[in-house]
């Protein structure tokens, strides 16, 4: 049977909260990071991780540090917060669930259409994460932090040719500025947990399940 065609070039993907349901393990483990300034302190850090997810971790650490705990954010305390936080989460996020329909649609379709992830994640993180998970084979390209989404966006889109042909799926703020400044259109996924962040005019599904309709021709 032919596939019919889709309306996009490629597809690149936000990670956490986009294909693979983490979230939560994140924004606990940010949280269990400064247990020891108080329930205040890491209410706020929760919070402003739930606002800017998408968000390199080291830039939010930089804000804790500097804005919230008024003290030098050094080389060493990165290094030590990155440190733990990636033992924290590593082992759960590779064991976290797919979103539903994630699975499917990238066991269909990665040979019908060039799929990418962006990620505010460390690169070689993601990349482990991706490898142990065993879904490195659908993706053509697997990048992440230090660049910001609309870095990794500029450096897809050229391998299309056609900016309005690339999609960018995502949960966070940060994905739709990434595809604002590179250019492209934007899918926002928001769980039925969540609330909507995106401005009304942002399309938005559940979960993958409705992707396939959305992006190929019938």
């Amino acid at each position: 049977m032919v596939s019919p065609p889709s309306c996009f070039d490629a597809l690149v993907f936000d990670f956490d909260g986009t294909l693979v349901d983490s979230n939560e393990i994140k924004t606990e483990a940010f949280g269990k990071l400064y247990e020891s300034e108080g329930e205040a302190v890491v209410e706020q850090v929760k919070a402003y991780h739930r606002k800017h997810e998408g968000l390199s971790r080291f830039v939010k650490f930089r804000h804790w540090e500097e804005n919230l705990l008024k003290r030098p954010y050094t080389e060493s305390r990165e290094a030590q917060l990155s440190g733990q936080y990636s033992r924290m989460v590593l082992d759960a996020v590779i064991q976290a669930p797919y979103l539903p329909g994630v699975q499917e649609f990238l066991e269909n379709h990665h040979a019908k259409i060039p799929l990418y992830v962006a990620s505010g994640t460390p690169e070689p993180d993601l990349r482990l994460t991706v490898s142990e998970r065993g879904m490195s084979p659908y993706f053509q390209g697997v990048y992440g932090s230090p660049a910001t989404k609309a870095e990794i966006l500029n450096r897809i889109v050229p391998l299309t040719g056609n900016p309005e042909r690339v999609l960018m799926i995502g949960d966070a703020l940060a994905d739709l500025e990434g595809a604002k400044l590179a250019g492209i259109p934007f899918l926002g996924i928001i769980t039925p947990d969540r609330e909507n962040i995106f401005p009304p005019e942002i399309r938005c599904l559940p979960d993958l399940q409705g992707l396939r309709a959305l992006i190929f021709s019938p």
